[in-house]
């Protein structure tokens, strides 16, 4: 279990080709008391580990498939209970994706003292987003997104992500659009939705994303109450 100060944590989401990822990869870099959390990335990382609740997800994950709630609750806790000391902002990829799933979120952090303190959109137009993934590849031995032939990075080789083909990327695409309003809602009632412009550049976008996520001004978000506890589903 951590020790010391929780650190606040900014939920960010946005559609595929948007450049949330990338963003937040180079902030992570930049600034050591940020920490991401991500469900494919994190679950993965506890799988490789041997860890049992990665085990449990690993298939689902690797075929790009939606995991049961509780399984992202158990892991989200997982992550939050495992931080650094070090850390003070936490930046929330890509969860909740429903509002059932937001309720999870909230007691989750709550029940660990943890304040979310923005729900950061990252808006691009669909022909941007297409534009953007039908160019886009990713490295395969760093993990970075780039659209030169080799990694600017650390000079890997790149590939095409399988969820970048034509008619999954309409899939998800559609998927964000269709539960994007209702997310938008939940958090605005809230007082913490926030706006940020993905179609500048890059250097612009993440200082907005930035600016987002080291928000001094918290607010406190209604928490549902906690219907059951997790810990004795966690395991170190």
């Amino acid at each position: 279990m951590r020790n010391g100060t929780p650190p606040n944590a900014v939920l960010v989401t946005g559609p595929p080709g948007a450049g949330k990822s990338t963003a937040l990869m180079a902030l992570d870099d930049r600034h050591p008391d940020l920490a991401r959390f991500g469900v494919r990335d994190y679950g993965l990382r506890l799988a490789a580990a041997g860890h049992p609740l990665g085990t449990r997800m690993r298939e689902t994950l690797l075929r790009q498939e939606l995991l049961p709630d509780e399984l992202v609750r158990l892991e989200f806790a997982h992550f939050l209970d495992h931080l650094p000391a070090a850390v003070r902002v936490v930046a929330v990829e890509g969860y909740p994706r429903d509002l059932p799933q937001c309720d999870d979120l909230l007691r989750t952090a709550a029940d660990r003292d943890v304040r979310v303190t923005g729900f950061a959109v990252v808006t691009v137009p669909d022909g941007t987003a297409r534009t953007r993934v039908a160019n886009r590849r990713l490295c395969v031995e760093c993990g970075a997104t780039t659209d030169d032939p080799a990694c600017p990075g650390c000079g890997g080789g790149v590939m095409r992500r399988r969820d970048d083909a034509a008619a999954s990327f309409e899939r998800r695409l559609a998927d964000y659009h269709r539960i994007i309003g209702d997310l938008r809602a939940y958090f605005a009632e809230r007082s913490l939705l926030r706006e940020v412009d993905g179609t500048r550049p890059s250097d612009e976008v993440r200082a907005a994303l930035w600016e987002s996520l080291d928000t001094v001004d918290a607010v406190d978000a209604d928490v549902p109450d906690s219907t059951d506890d997790l810990t004795d589903d966690l395991e170190d």
